[in-house]
């Protein structure tokens, strides 16, 4: 008889929380209700994705459910642009780094938050202008990151799909275009300038640079409290520059009150 092979156990869970929608900020008992169905001692990490981290300090019921998971990875969008015509219901800057001290000690390592000055935009809508491709903005955003021990800065500029251009329009809104060799040059100023103050930048899905993986199993493996493997292969249903590894996202293109005109995910128009 031949011998039984013993089926090697499914490795734990990386939880993408959320591409689709903010759910730390805004829907944090939902975040809390799936994690309890998917069992928080099956995950490896949760992976959030937030322009709000506050609900992961003060939110009782989602503190509770990340308790038991293997660690939190944080994604925190800081785009400069908060309380903008582009962002009206994000926070102004000012209010999102106070809580980054707080936010590192949470997570317990400086290294399991990334900071996305992303999407970079200009806009306007009438006599208003709002716009983040400004080297002055990202610095003065950067330095106290950069203090505070962030490692990585990851940016790309906006994709104008159809139904974002359609929104845009609808609101009013005339967004500045910016070609391949400017962005490149922007971008390569942007990278320059972290790298004064100690920080790697990284681009999410942007032509003309290398893939990336704002997801990396690699990098959770090695963040992990015990090491615990999880899986590292390529995610499925991406974009085609995105190299995020597998992953299981949590949300829902649900209405977010971000309300931020440019989002891709925004399920409305």
């Amino acid at each position: 008889m031949p011998p039984v092979r013993r089926r090697e156990p499914s490795p734990k869970k990386v939880i993408s929380a959320s591409r689709r929608t903010e759910l730390a900020a805004h829907y944090p008992d939902y975040l809390a209700q799936r994690l309890h169905e998917i069992g928080p001692e099956n995950v490896h990490t949760v992976v959030v994705w937030t322009k709000n981290p506050a609900n992961l300090l003060y939110h009782g019921a989602l503190r509770e459910a990340l308790a038991g998971v293997g660690q939190v990875f944080v994604h925190w969008t800081i785009t400069g642009l908060g309380g903008s015509f582009l962002e009206p219901n994000v926070p102004p800057p000012a209010d999102q780094l106070a809580l980054l001290d707080e936010i590192i000690s949470y997570v317990g390592d400086r290294r399991r938050v990334h900071w996305r000055y992303d999407p970079l935009i200009s806009a306007r809508r009438a006599a208003q202008r709002a716009s983040n491709v400004d080297l002055d903005m990202f610095r003065s955003l950067g330095e106290p990151i950069a203090r505070a021990g962030v490692p990585v800065v990851r940016t790309s500029f906006a994709t104008m799909y159809r139904k974002v251009r359609r929104r845009l329009t609808q609101a009013g809104v005339e967004v500045e275009e910016h070609d391949a060799e400017f962005r490149r040059g922007f971008i390569g100023e942007l990278a320059a300038a972290a790298a004064e103050f100690g920080m790697e930048l990284l681009t999410c899905c942007e032509p003309g640079f290398p893939m990336q993986r704002c997801i990396d199993g690699e990098l959770l493996m090695r963040l992990h409290p015990t090491n615990e493997p999880c899986r590292t292969d390529r995610a499925r249903g991406q974009r085609e520059l995105c190299g995020c590894t597998a992953s299981l996202d949590v949300g829902h293109y649900l209405p977010c009150p971000n309300r931020c005109l440019y989002c891709y995910a925004h399920p409305a128009v």
